[in-house]
């Protein structure tokens, strides 16, 4: 069994952040170790989300029994970083980790924004970048966090490729429009490759964070990034497709979690560049 340590936000009520991730990895057979980021009651887009940023320091002291445990962990997923001071005890990890498994797989979300505005402070913004991205094997995006990482507007396939390959990190950009459709672009130093499906006019919260767990989950376990890529956006498909139909504010991962291993396969392309 591959093991992953998430380090993301904590959300008691929601579908969202380290409790959507965790579930995602679990369903496909993953054992996870959460370091949670933030306590929270609910995602903070329904009101005030209760609860608090979990001190770096008490985080560090998680991290030291944990390691104390002297578990071998085969992936590391950042998500939420509530504080800068998260930020560095990450990367510390990272490194601590692949101390005694160099050949352990990080994927940074580098979770910022979305549709053209931030959601953290600038600062924070800017020191996951500089100090967290660089450790990632794996980068989760969606489009507005790419032009953030690399400072550029992209509006094109050839412009948002580019760029991605310019961070130099194999990278799954999300949130990407293709010929009236919205869907993922893998990008790495050979290839690109693009899963689309039907837009929706809303769609529940915790999509980006079950995504990138479904991506890493099916890398860890042996599948190249193109059938990955494919399987964890057709999965998230699945559910989207039968949440409008419920009017969820949330994804219901446990209602559909057997869509999660079993999807309904959506086209991929190939993308010239």
């Amino acid at each position: 069994m591959k093991t992953v340590l998430l380090i993301s936000s904590f959300l008691s009520a929601s579908q969202v952040g380290a409790t959507a991730s965790a579930f995602c990895l679990r369903r496909l057979g993953l054992d996870v170790v959460i370091l949670p980021t933030t306590l929270f009651g609910r995602h903070p887009g329904w009101g005030a989300p209760g609860g608090h940023a979990v001190p770096a320091a008490t985080l560090s002291d998680m991290w030291t029994a944990i390691a104390a445990q002297n578990i071998e962990f085969d992936g590391i997923m950042t998500g939420y970083m509530a504080a800068e001071d998260h930020i560095d005890l990450a990367v510390n990890i990272i490194k601590d980790v692949r101390a005694v498994n160099p050949a352990t797989l990080v994927l940074v979300d580098p979770v910022k924004g979305d549709d053209g505005r931030l959601y953290i402070p600038e600062p924070r913004a800017k020191a996951i970048a500089e100090r967290l991205v660089p450790k990632a094997n794996i980068l989760t995006p969606n489009l507005y966090e790419l032009e953030v990482l690399t400072g550029r507007s992209l509006t094109s396939l050839a412009e948002i490729i580019s760029a991605a390959r310019d961070i130099g990190s194999d990278v799954l950009v999300t949130s990407v429009p293709k010929d009236g459709q919205i869907g993922a672009l893998w990008v790495n130093a050979q290839s690109a490759t693009y899963v689309g499906h039907d837009s929706f006019k809303t769609v529940p919260n915790g999509g980006g964070d079950s995504l990138a767990a479904l991506f890493l989950a099916r890398r860890l376990q042996g599948m190249p990034p193109r059938a990955a890529q494919q399987q964890a956006v057709s999965s998230i498909f699945d559910i989207l497709s039968v949440a409008r139909h419920g009017r969820y504010s949330e994804l219901p991962l446990t209602q559909y979690q057997a869509k999660l291993s079993q999807p309904k396969l959506l086209d991929i392309q190939d993308i010239l560049s």
